[in-house]
């Protein structure tokens, strides 16, 4: 039987931001009229409240969208599917998103579209279990819905373990370390500042998701009826962000300092947290394909996608070298 605790609270989830070289060379200049009526218009961006994000506090903090002629606001909502569904709704154009959260939303709106990746892991998300707990002694496990879910059920069976035999407490990130102390969960999977939490309530990391195989990845989401008529202006934003994601990739000091100045984190733990993810601007692969069916098939499996939805539709493989590189 599957126990709930549902609370309250942010879910702290999971990355991005954005540099770019002020010159001409960096910015294509308007090629037909499409273009040239784009010149200059607002494009808001809506992302998470974590350091996945940033590339876009770095881009925004430094004045790199600026510096390439874009008028980009960087808003920021409470993460999860927030981000894709303000681009459902209109009040923003584009949105970072991981991919389990762009997959489910995009399940119910069509006209969504994924336009490469900014950032992936398979160490971001760790492995945490309370003291004399040990891997195959595991009863419960708390877990966050989404790519929490997905992450523990591959876990679990990496192990050999009936995902079915395990009672899964769904939780928010912030309450799992605090019932890993009481005892009312054996462990969870997620990632700091409750990784660091949880050792420090008498918890031990065992492993990150690396470990056995699994890895997430955040795309840069915009809407089918906005990016048909703003496909230059699309790929400038993205470029500029690609850059920013190698200036956070190379320089986690900065970078650290910029996510502490967007969202009031401790500019060390914001640096130590940069590190556990690969930054990088990049178009789709067949490895990409790949995963993103596996995670429809899995939360169809669970009854959180409905609608019809074509990995291979939604993702615009070659968008990205065409229009952003």
């Amino acid at each position: 039987m599957k126990k709930k605790f549902w609370r309250r609270g942010a879910a702290a989830v999971a990355v991005l931001a954005a540099f770019a070289a002020a010159t001409a060379a960096c910015a294509r200049p308007a090629t037909n009229t499409a273009a040239a009526n784009t010149a200059g218009e607002r494009v808001r961006i809506s992302v998470g409240v974590d350091p996945s994000y940033a590339p876009f506090f770095l881009a925004d903090r430094e004045g790199l969208f600026k510096a390439a002629g874009l008028d980009v606001q960087i808003i920021q909502t409470e993460g999860g599917a927030a981000g894709a569904q303000n681009v459902v709704a209109g009040t923003s154009e584009m949105s970072g998103n991981a991919n389990s959260t762009a997959l489910t939303v995009m399940a119910g709106n069509p006209k969504l579209r994924a336009l490469g990746v900014y950032e992936e892991s398979d160490r971001y998300f760790q492995v945490v279990l309370r003291d004399g707990v040990t891997p195959n002694s595991i009863k419960t496990m708390g877990v966050f819905p989404g790519i929490g879910l997905y992450f523990t059920d591959l876990y679990l069976r990496s192990l050999g373990l009936d995902p079915a035999s395990i009672a899964l407490v769904t939780t928010s990130p912030p309450e799992q370390p605090a019932l890993l102390a009481r005892g009312d969960i054996d462990g969870f999977i997620s990632f700091d500042p409750w990784i660091t939490q949880a050792v420090g309530k008498g918890s031990h990391v065992v492993g990150t998701t690396g470990n056995f195989g699994a890895k997430y990845s955040q795309w840069l989401v915009a809407s089918d009826s906005w990016l048909s008529g703003h496909q230059e202006l699309a790929g400038r934003v993205f470029r500029v962000l690609a850059q920013a994601a190698d200036i956070v990739a190379s320089d986690p000091d900065r970078a650290g300092k910029a996510v502490a100045a967007a969202i009031q984190m401790d500019p060390i733990e914001a640096r130590k947290q940069v590190t556990q993810i690969d930054f990088k601007g990049r178009d789709f692969t067949a490895d990409d394909l790949d995963q993103a069916r596996r995670l429809v098939d899995f939360f169809r499996g669970q009854g959180k996608i409905n609608g019809d939805i074509d990995p291979q539709k939604v993702l615009l493989s070659g968008w990205f070298n065409q229009n952003a590189k």
